[in-house]
């Protein structure tokens, strides 16, 4: 029962031998007047069969519709190591079998830096007129340019009959020898051409292949928090088999779009499908569709679908959510996530390289550090309580 297996995991730690996880595997035995509520525990390969594993379950759960979306929680301990997020794998599940979610306590992989930059691309080539997506490309993307050049692009704009956009000052930047240095030119030169080279391609190659091709020159290059401006970004990889989980979730994205013919017009849905050459109207709806998830993703757990506001075909959205942001809460069903040693429980990172060194020489440093690490694993013990219980 949910009760039993709270208690299990909130014993104290004897030795190291009896580590939380290990104290799951062990079978217990219930009261017979003790009402039991299902408990599973899968053992998974890796996190994508995690991933696997819990969203298809999570389907079955709403086809069967004994729930709403809102009536189900994926709960882990956090949602951001460091640049790691734990969720994003379910993420990525649940937007290929088209079923809302909403992610409080942290952000979502939809709001990393990674997939804004992407997002940025994708605008900019549906329409290059988009001046908020063509900064963000300008600041981040563009290489050689600095604010000093950043602000005399600009500035191009000013005092003209008619307003230019961002993008077409860009252009006009790239050949103005008194303008910028020949570096600047020569970065401006080759993102203003990669645009231009994906926008002809439409009709020719597919939206797959220009999304892995947007990876391959760009995205796979900058790291989440990376603030170094001279990176380079503007370099040509290799298109195969390209192993990154961001990439995974844009094309699961754009599955989920295949799979809406209502967010495509007439003419995009006719032409949609994985080996269909991409058309202008198609990589529109991707880019109207990827702003609409990553708005979605943190708002107040509503999803709203296409243009005239439709509801999506399930009801509500599924919670994704930290331990700490679930107390008090409960839902129908609750799947936890990255169980395993040093994710949940946290393993124990409070001792300097100069403390474990005194502790060989000074018996009581060494008793204050077991202290510590005991009163942590307390504290974890008593967070996977809370974790279990969230459902109802």
């Amino acid at each position: 029962s949910i009760v039993d297996l709270s208690n299990i995991v909130a014993l104290d730690t004897v030795d190291e031998k009896d580590t939380q996880l290990r104290r799951l595997l062990t079978p217990s035995t219930a009261l017979d007047t003790a009402p039991v509520v299902p408990v599973t525990v899968w053992n998974t390969r890796d996190i994508r069969d995690e991933a696997a594993t819990i969203s298809s379950r999570i389907k079955a759960i709403l086809d069967k519709g004994d729930c709403l979306a809102s009536d189900i929680a994926v709960i882990s301990r956090c949602l951001n190591f460091g640049s790691y997020k734990p969720t994003g794998a379910i993420e990525t599940e649940l937007l290929r079998k088209g079923i809302p979610f909403v992610v409080r306590g942290g952000h979502s992989a939809l709001k990393s830096k990674r997939m804004q930059l992407f997002m940025a691309l994708v605008r900019i080539i549906a329409n290059p007129d988009d001046d908020i997506a063509a900064e963000y490309c300008l600041d981040e993307l563009v290489q050689n340019i600095g604010p000093v050049n950043s602000k005399k692009i600009r500035g191009l704009g000013k005092d003209k009959v008619r307003q230019l956009s961002l993008f077409e000052q860009m252009t006009h930047a790239s050949t103005n020898t008194s303008l910028l240095t020949k570096s600047a030119r020569t970065g401006l030169q080759a993102f203003l051409g990669d645009v231009e080279k994906w926008q002809q391609l439409m009709g020719d190659k597919t939206l797959e292949w220009i999304i892995k091709d947007i990876f391959a020159q760009y995205i796979l290059k900058v790291e989440e928090g990376d603030e170094d401006k001279d990176k380079d970004v503007g370099t040509s990889a290799k298109k195969g088999d390209i192993e990154d989980p961001l990439l995974d979730m844009v094309l699961a994205i754009l599955d989920s779009l295949y799979q809406t013919p209502e967010l495509l017009s007439a003419t995009a849905s006719a032409e949609a499908g994985n080996d269909s050459p991409c058309t202008m109207e198609l990589l529109q709806a991707y880019s109207s569709h990827l702003c609409l998830l990553s708005t979605a993703a943190e708002d107040k757990g509503k999803l709203k679908t296409a243009k005239d506001q439709k509801p999506a075909k399930y009801e509500g959205a599924v919670v994704i959510t930290t331990v700490h942001q679930a107390k008090g809460l409960e839902w129908q069903h609750v799947f936890l996530n990255h169980f395993i040693e040093n994710m949940f429980p946290m393993g124990y990172r409070g001792v300097s390289k100069a403390d474990k060194l005194r502790a060989i020489t000074d018996p009581v440093v060494g008793i204050q550090i077991a202290r510590a690490s005991a009163h942590h694993y307390r504290e974890e013990s008593r967070l996977g309580y809370v974790a279990i219980t969230r459902a109802k």
